[in-house]
């Protein structure tokens, strides 16, 4: 069966050591305290200070970042060195998705939230962190909650916690990855809160005098997000005198909503001559393609005869692939073979050694580039008869 089920495939794919401590992958226990100094923060929305909102790509999360009163006194000159007291916490939200898993944005380009699931917080503290031992942050102590003030991860769990921010990554703890955390006082992306950026997903950067991409290409009416992650100060103005950054520090950003198809939004630095970018806004993607039905010319084949095989639908074309989902004789699973036809219309032989009995068509998908089974089957129901005799 395996066989000849392989010959109907074939015939139908058309063409991060601190002294002597080493942590390999976490799987020993990293130090941390026993005990909650940290304490759920209740109440914290009525007197801590928004620093930002980060939508985070890579976790599908939106995390929004509060301060108490004495971490939100840090002035640029304080960036890395939080005062005793200070107490931040993000909360993590997730977001909305599309079918494909992707975020879905907002007409100002942001995720969506969805639910509050965690409160993350860390407090600095006089001789807080000597529990972490050899991960130790500074003076900063970490505990996760539930937003009804439960444990997410207690303190006795959060060395995770430290290492993070320690590392500025989930890293193990070697001799390669040194306590890059420190830079920051070990709180990540300060310079968004100094420099009032949005934490939106960048669609590109200013860095080493030069727009990264210098060229941005943005479909019509997207929200595009730049920002200074160079060590320097930048003023962004568009060539058509439409916007002005102002001056705009490490960690700030500018946003700019891109116009209709074929518009091109030009702008400089006034401050560096030779910096200049712009945003292409390029046509809308093509409608995907959709199949409907599929028809299959005649409906009884001999090994060795050709059938053919139409779909209709709408945005087929002669490069559309299409990848079938089939049953073979007797059987109740179904398989999958990407890429079995290209053009709503083909032709396919029947190989010596195929299965006798009612092969099963029981969906179709369809896509442009051949190397995308991202979209969804459409169910059909076809059978192709191989007769016994």
């Amino acid at each position: 069966m395996k066989r000849t089920l392989a010959a109907l495939v074939a015939s139908v794919g058309i063409t991060f050591i601190i002294g002597s401590l080493y942590f390999v992958g976490h799987t020993q226990a990293l130090p941390a305290p026993t005990i909650d100094r940290v304490g759920f923060p209740t109440g914290y929305k009525d007197t801590f200070k928004v620093f930002y909102t980060f939508d985070n790509y890579q976790n599908r999360q939106i995390r929004k970042v509060w301060g108490n009163n004495i971490a939100a006194s840090v002035s640029p000159g304080q960036t890395f060195n939080f005062p005793y007291g200070s107490v931040i916490l993000f909360e993590s939200y997730t977001v909305k998705e599309d079918s494909a898993g992707e975020p879905v944005l907002d007409e100002n380009g942001r995720f969506i939230p969805v639910n509050l699931t965690t409160l993350f917080v860390m407090r600095k503290e006089r001789g807080f962190g000597e529990d972490y031992k050899q991960i130790r942050n500074g003076e900063w102590e970490y505990v996760a909650y539930r937003p009804d003030g439960s444990y997410s991860n207690p303190p006795s769990a959060t060395g995770a916690c430290a290492l993070c921010h320690l590392t500025g990554g989930s890293l193990d703890l070697t001799a390669a990855s040194k306590p890059a955390g420190a830079n920051w006082d070990f709180v990540f992306r300060p310079d968004l809160y100094i420099g009032g950026g949005s934490g939106a997903v960048p669609k590109g950067m200013l860095q080493h005098y030069v727009f990264v991409p210098s060229t941005i290409h943005a479909q019509p009416g997207e929200v595009v997000t730049v920002y200074n992650y160079d060590q320097l100060l930048h003023r962004i103005v568009a060539d058509d005198g439409s916007f002005d950054t102002g001056v705009m520090n490490p960690g700030s950003s500018f946003t700019v909503k891109a116009g209709a198809a074929g518009s091109v939004i030009s702008y400089h630095c006034v401050l560096h001559s030779r910096m200049k970018g712009k945003i292409v806004v390029d046509p809308p993607p093509p409608p995907p393609p959709i199949a409907s039905t599929m028809a299959v010319t005649p409906l009884i084949v001999r090994t060795g005869d050709s059938y053919a095989v139409t779909f209709s639908g709408s945005n087929l074309t002669g490069q559309t692939y299409f990848d079938i989902r089939f049953r073979a004789p007797g059987s109740t699973n179904d398989e999958t073979v990407l890429n079995w036809q290209k053009g709503a219309s083909g032709s396919h032989t029947i190989p010596a050694g195929t299965s006798m009995g009612v092969w099963t068509f029981t969906g179709v998908r369809p896509h442009e580039a051949e190397t995308d089974h991202s979209g969804t089957f459409t169910p059909v129901s076809v059978g192709l008869t191989v007769p016994f005799f």
